[in-house]
Order: structure tokens, then C-alpha cells, then sequence
């Protein structure tokens, strides 16, 4: 069976309104997964932690463990799946700026990198979160 990739144009291509208007969705899905994770017992300790040009987008602690949480909000999921957006590369980044973190303020939970994949908008959106979706054993 032949596989079928789709590109999404790079942000440099996109208008200026489209590329506020997905800002706008990835907050507006960061949000949501800040408020979901809260609801489930987690403390947020950071959003968007940064390390130079790369981004966390929540690090919180759930039940004594560190999760270092990638939010990938969609409208649809016509072509592929949200998650399948954090890419190779994507994850080693993520993995970069979390170690940097865990430097910086000495945290010494277990580790664990996880998806919230936010879909939809509004009361209707459905929020999948995948624990422990990649490690660094993996890069």
C-alpha cells in the first residue's frame, strides 16, 4: 500500500492572518491541556519553556513524576493524525530543552515525555493525551 504525505506549507509561505490564526488554535489547545492536566492532579510548573530558539509547551508534575507534555491542537484531522506531528526532530528538541530544564533546576523525578493531542474546538474538542509517548532511548 503506497503511503501518502502531506505538506503543510512552511509558516514563511503562510499569510500573516493564517499564521495568527494557528497561533491563536495552538494557544487556545494549550489552554486546554494546562486546564486537563490540572483535573487530573498535575501541577503545572512551566509553559512554554524555552531554550534559545526551542519550546516546551507544558512541564508539570503528575504524581511525582516530570512530564515534559508536546500540545498539538487541530480543527480536523483530515490528513493524519495530531500526533503524528511531532516528528523525529521534533522530539529530539523537545528531549534538549527538557534535559536543560532538568539541569537547571536540579529536578529529580522520573522522566517522561507526553502528547496531548486536542482536536475539534470549543465543549465538542477531544483531548487524547498519550503518557510516556517517546523516550530518549528511542534518539
Amino acid at each position: 500500500m503506497a503511503q501518502v504525505k502531506f505538506r503543510f506549507a512552511p509558516a514563511k509561505e503562510r499569510s500573516v492572518e493564517s499564521r495568527q490564526e494557528a497561533k491563536e488554535l495552538g494557544e487556545t489547545g494549550e489552554q486546554m491541556a494546562a486546564r486537563y492536566l490540572e483535573e487530573q492532579g498535575c501541577v503545572i510548573l512551566e509553559r512554554h519553556y524555552r531554550k534559545e530558539h526551542k519550546e516546551v509547551d507544558i512541564i508539570a508534575l503528575d504524581h511525582g513524576e516530570l512530564a515534559v507534555i508536546e500540545v498539538k491542537t487541530r480543527t480536523s484531522e483530515d490528513y493524519f493524525a495530531a500526533e503524528q506531528a511531532v516528528n523525529h526532530r521534533k522530539r529530539q528538541n523537545i528531549i534538549r530543552v527538557a534535559n536543560n530544564y532538568v539541569r537547571r533546576t536540579r529536578r529529580t523525578e522520573p522522566l517522561r515525555f507526553d502528547i496531548i493531542a486536542i482536536v475539534g474546538s470549543g465543549a465538542t474538542a477531544e483531548i487524547r493525551h498519550t503518557k510516556d509517548a517517546f523516550n530518549v532511548f528511542n534518539y
